[in-house]
Protein backbone atom coordinates (compact mmCIF):
# COMPACT_ATOMS: atom_id res chain seq x y z
CA UNK A 1 0.00 0.00 0.00
CA UNK A 2 3.00 2.32 -0.37
CA UNK A 3 1.48 4.03 -3.46
CA UNK A 4 -1.62 4.92 -1.40
CA UNK A 5 0.56 6.28 1.41
CA UNK A 6 2.53 8.32 -1.14
CA UNK A 7 -0.66 9.74 -2.68
CA UNK A 8 -2.13 10.73 0.69
CA UNK A 9 1.14 12.38 1.69
CA UNK A 10 1.37 14.18 -1.64
CA UNK A 11 -2.17 15.54 -1.29
CA UNK A 12 -1.46 16.79 2.24
CA UNK A 13 1.75 18.49 1.15
CA UNK A 14 -0.05 20.13 -1.78
CA UNK A 15 -2.86 21.36 0.47
CA UNK A 16 -0.35 22.74 2.96
CA UNK A 17 1.69 24.56 0.32
CA UNK A 18 -1.41 26.02 -1.35
CA UNK A 19 -2.73 27.11 2.04
CA UNK A 20 0.53 28.88 2.87
CA UNK A 21 0.56 30.65 -0.50
CA UNK A 22 -3.03 31.78 -0.01
CA UNK A 23 -2.43 32.96 3.58
CA UNK A 24 0.63 34.99 2.62
CA UNK A 25 -1.09 36.54 -0.39
CA UNK A 26 1.48 35.12 -2.79
CA UNK A 27 -1.15 33.24 -4.77
CA UNK A 28 -4.94 33.10 -4.70
CA UNK A 29 -5.73 29.41 -4.32
CA UNK A 30 -9.24 29.45 -2.83
CA UNK A 31 -10.97 28.96 -6.16
CA UNK A 32 -8.54 26.26 -7.19
CA UNK A 33 -9.10 24.24 -4.02
CA UNK A 34 -12.89 24.65 -4.03
CA UNK A 35 -13.13 23.49 -7.64
CA UNK A 36 -10.58 20.69 -7.82
CA UNK A 37 -10.49 19.09 -4.35
CA UNK A 38 -12.57 16.05 -5.50
CA UNK A 39 -9.67 15.16 -7.80
CA UNK A 40 -7.86 13.93 -4.67
CA UNK A 41 -10.61 11.30 -4.22
CA UNK A 42 -10.36 10.25 -7.85
CA UNK A 43 -6.62 9.84 -7.50
CA UNK A 44 -6.99 7.95 -4.21
CA UNK A 45 -9.33 5.39 -5.76
CA UNK A 46 -7.16 4.89 -8.83
CA UNK A 47 -3.95 4.57 -6.83
CA UNK A 48 -5.59 2.09 -4.43
CA UNK A 49 -6.71 -0.11 -7.32
CA UNK A 50 -3.28 0.07 -8.95
CA UNK A 51 -1.57 -0.88 -5.70
CA UNK A 52 -3.92 -3.88 -5.29
CA UNK A 53 -3.48 -4.78 -8.99
CA UNK A 54 -7.16 -5.67 -9.21
CA UNK A 55 -10.59 -4.09 -9.48
CA UNK A 56 -11.88 -3.58 -5.93
CA UNK A 57 -15.36 -2.23 -5.37
CA UNK A 58 -14.38 0.14 -2.53
CA UNK A 59 -11.68 2.10 -4.38
CA UNK A 60 -13.83 2.00 -7.53
CA UNK A 61 -16.71 3.60 -5.62
CA UNK A 62 -14.37 6.29 -4.26
CA UNK A 63 -13.23 7.04 -7.83
CA UNK A 64 -16.79 7.38 -9.12
CA UNK A 65 -17.83 9.53 -6.14
CA UNK A 66 -14.85 11.78 -6.80
CA UNK A 67 -15.79 12.13 -10.47
CA UNK A 68 -19.38 13.04 -9.61
CA UNK A 69 -18.28 15.59 -6.99
CA UNK A 70 -15.76 17.02 -9.45
CA UNK A 71 -18.52 17.46 -12.01
CA UNK A 72 -20.51 19.40 -9.41
CA UNK A 73 -17.70 21.68 -8.24
CA UNK A 74 -16.67 22.50 -11.82
CA UNK A 75 -20.30 23.03 -12.93
CA UNK A 76 -19.97 20.37 -15.60
CA UNK A 77 -23.28 18.66 -14.85
CA UNK A 78 -25.12 20.81 -17.39
CA UNK A 79 -22.58 19.79 -20.01
CA UNK A 80 -23.91 16.24 -20.06
CA UNK A 81 -21.40 14.66 -17.68
CA UNK A 82 -24.01 12.86 -15.57
CA UNK A 83 -24.75 10.22 -18.21
CA UNK A 84 -21.06 9.28 -18.66
CA UNK A 85 -20.74 9.15 -14.86
CA UNK A 86 -23.69 6.75 -14.65
CA UNK A 87 -22.17 4.65 -17.41
CA UNK A 88 -18.93 4.55 -15.42
CA UNK A 89 -20.85 3.29 -12.38
CA UNK A 90 -22.50 0.59 -14.51
CA UNK A 91 -19.13 -0.37 -15.95
CA UNK A 92 -17.59 -0.77 -12.51
CA UNK A 93 -20.55 -2.96 -11.52
CA UNK A 94 -20.06 -5.18 -14.59
CA UNK A 95 -16.33 -5.51 -13.94
CA UNK A 96 -16.97 -6.38 -10.31
CA UNK A 97 -19.39 -9.07 -11.47
CA UNK A 98 -16.84 -10.54 -13.87
CA UNK A 99 -14.36 -10.88 -11.03
CA UNK A 100 -16.68 -13.29 -9.25
CA UNK A 101 -15.44 -16.04 -11.57
CA UNK A 102 -12.12 -15.82 -9.71
CA UNK A 103 -13.12 -14.53 -6.29
CA UNK A 104 -16.07 -14.27 -3.98
CA UNK A 105 -18.59 -11.53 -3.30
CA UNK A 106 -17.39 -7.96 -2.84
CA UNK A 107 -19.51 -6.36 -0.10
CA UNK A 108 -19.56 -2.56 -0.06
CA UNK A 109 -21.27 -0.55 2.66
CA UNK A 110 -21.90 3.18 2.30
CA UNK A 111 -23.61 5.31 4.96
CA UNK A 112 -24.84 2.29 6.91
CA UNK A 113 -23.91 -1.11 8.27
CA UNK A 114 -24.09 -4.69 6.99
CA UNK A 115 -22.74 -8.19 7.59
CA UNK A 116 -21.76 -10.58 4.79
CA UNK A 117 -21.27 -14.29 5.52
CA UNK A 118 -18.90 -16.18 3.25
CA UNK A 119 -19.21 -19.98 3.08
CA UNK A 120 -16.81 -20.82 0.27
CA UNK A 121 -15.19 -24.26 0.49
CA UNK A 122 -12.10 -23.06 -1.39
CA UNK A 123 -11.65 -19.42 -0.47
CA UNK A 124 -8.92 -17.68 -2.42
CA UNK A 125 -9.74 -13.98 -2.42
CA UNK A 126 -12.45 -11.55 -1.44
CA UNK A 127 -12.66 -7.90 -0.52
CA UNK A 128 -14.78 -5.80 1.80
CA UNK A 129 -15.22 -2.02 1.91
CA UNK A 130 -16.88 0.54 4.14
CA UNK A 131 -17.29 4.20 3.24
CA UNK A 132 -18.93 6.32 5.95
CA UNK A 133 -20.29 3.11 7.47
CA UNK A 134 -19.46 -0.26 8.97
CA UNK A 135 -19.04 -3.60 7.20
CA UNK A 136 -18.47 -7.05 8.69
CA UNK A 137 -17.14 -9.96 6.63
CA UNK A 138 -17.83 -13.27 8.39
CA UNK A 139 -15.45 -16.01 7.22
CA UNK A 140 -16.03 -18.42 10.11
CA UNK A 141 -17.81 -20.93 7.86
CA UNK A 142 -15.36 -20.60 4.98
CA UNK A 143 -12.46 -22.94 4.26
CA UNK A 144 -8.96 -22.26 2.92
CA UNK A 145 -6.96 -24.85 1.01
CA UNK A 146 -3.56 -23.25 1.63
CA UNK A 147 -3.76 -19.47 1.59
CA UNK A 148 -6.21 -16.69 0.81
CA UNK A 149 -6.28 -12.91 0.75
CA UNK A 150 -8.76 -10.24 1.82
CA UNK A 151 -8.54 -6.64 0.64
CA UNK A 152 -10.19 -4.46 3.30
CA UNK A 153 -10.87 -0.78 2.53
CA UNK A 154 -12.21 1.62 5.17
CA UNK A 155 -12.73 5.31 4.40
CA UNK A 156 -14.35 7.21 7.29
CA UNK A 157 -15.72 3.85 8.41
CA UNK A 158 -14.89 0.51 9.92
CA UNK A 159 -14.31 -2.99 8.56
CA UNK A 160 -14.36 -6.13 10.70
CA UNK A 161 -13.18 -9.52 9.43
CA UNK A 162 -14.38 -12.50 11.47
CA UNK A 163 -12.22 -15.61 11.11
CA UNK A 164 -12.31 -19.08 12.71
CA UNK A 165 -9.75 -20.08 15.31
CA UNK A 166 -6.87 -22.04 13.83
CA UNK A 167 -6.13 -19.67 10.95
CA UNK A 168 -2.81 -17.88 10.77
CA UNK A 169 -3.37 -14.16 10.14
CA UNK A 170 -1.00 -11.87 8.27
CA UNK A 171 -2.26 -8.28 8.62
CA UNK A 172 -0.64 -5.38 6.81
CA UNK A 173 -1.39 -2.31 4.75
CA UNK A 174 -1.89 1.41 5.24
CA UNK A 175 -3.41 2.98 8.36
CA UNK A 176 -3.73 6.76 7.90
CA UNK A 177 -5.49 8.55 10.74
CA UNK A 178 -6.90 5.09 11.45
CA UNK A 179 -5.79 1.67 12.57
CA UNK A 180 -5.22 -1.97 11.63
CA UNK A 181 -5.69 -4.41 14.51
CA UNK A 182 -5.37 -8.17 14.84
CA UNK A 183 -7.52 -9.35 17.78
CA UNK A 184 -7.48 -13.05 16.95
CA UNK A 185 -6.73 -15.59 19.66
CA UNK A 186 -3.01 -16.31 19.35
CA UNK A 187 -2.51 -17.92 22.76
CA UNK A 188 -2.23 -21.45 21.34
CA UNK A 189 0.49 -22.69 19.01
CA UNK A 190 -0.73 -23.11 15.45
CA UNK A 191 0.45 -26.08 13.39
CA UNK A 192 2.93 -25.44 10.62
CA UNK A 193 0.32 -26.26 7.99
CA UNK A 194 -2.32 -23.91 9.43
CA UNK A 195 -4.31 -22.02 6.74
CA UNK A 196 -2.94 -18.53 6.14
CA UNK A 197 -5.19 -15.52 5.58
CA UNK A 198 -3.43 -12.37 4.39
CA UNK A 199 -5.48 -9.24 5.13
CA UNK A 200 -4.41 -6.18 3.15
CA UNK A 201 -5.98 -3.25 4.95
CA UNK A 202 -6.36 0.37 3.91
CA UNK A 203 -7.81 2.47 6.74
CA UNK A 204 -8.13 6.19 6.06
CA UNK A 205 -9.86 7.95 8.96
CA UNK A 206 -11.23 4.52 9.80
CA UNK A 207 -10.24 1.09 11.04
CA UNK A 208 -9.77 -2.52 9.95
CA UNK A 209 -10.04 -5.24 12.59
CA UNK A 210 -9.54 -9.01 12.38
CA UNK A 211 -11.06 -11.05 15.20
CA UNK A 212 -12.51 -14.47 16.09
CA UNK A 213 -15.64 -13.27 17.85
CA UNK A 214 -18.25 -10.62 17.04
CA UNK A 215 -19.10 -7.88 19.48
CA UNK A 216 -21.75 -8.82 22.02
Amino acid sequence: MKPVRFWVGLVLVALGVLGILDATGALETGGLLSGWWPASLVGLGIVAMLSQRRMSIGPAAVTVIGLILLAGTLDLAEGGLWWPALLAVAGFAVLAGLRREHSTRTPLVMFGGATTREQSRHLRHTDVSAIFGGSTLDLRQARIDEGATVDAFALFGGVKVLVPRGWRISLGGLPFMGGLEDKTDSTGDLPADAPVLAVNGTAIFGGVEVTNTPEK
